[in-house]
């Protein structure tokens, strides 16, 4: 008996339009959700916190030049302060906002910490409207 059978007793066969993923594709519309500065949790250690901004900085540059990229990048809380100048991981937008990949900002977090982003095709929505994106991508990532 195969997997497909263990319930059925019959051969089932997966319908295209309801699968996430055919096979060996990509899943349809995939949001890369950022909510911090640094990759992983801080244990309260510089260490780990120097690795986990390393990190952030590699995934966010690798965007720029890497095959397959997110739909989406939405960047809640501490995640907004990675399009500000004074973020390392500054530079890196460029190059995923050249890529055509959308970019929005959490308007709250913006409002909250008085910045604005320099580029306009950053895009500000409140935490309403990022939340509805979260909840209709077929695949949320979160970094």
């Amino acid at each position: 008996m195969t997997m497909k059978e263990f319930f059925t007793q019959t051969p089932t066969e997966t319908v295209p339009e309801l699968a996430l993923v055919e096979q060996g594709a990509r899943p349809k519309r995939v949001v890369l959700l950022i909510e911090g500065e640094i990759v992983g949790d801080n244990k309260g250690d510089e260490a780990s916190e120097e690795h986990g901004r390393e990190l952030m900085l590699h995934a966010l540059a690798s965007l720029g030049t890497v095959k397959n990229v997110p739909d989406e990048i939405i960047l809640l809380h501490d995640g907004v302060k990675l399009i500000l100048p004074e973020s390392e991981c500054f530079s890196c937008w460029k190059s995923i906002l050249d890529r055509e990949i959308v970019v929005k900002a959490c308007n709250e977090t913006l409002f909250y910490l008085g910045k604005i982003p320099e580029d306009p095709r950053i895009l500000c929505e409140d935490m309403a409207d990022l939340l509805q994106d979260l909840l209709t991508a077929d695949h949320v990532v979160r970094l």
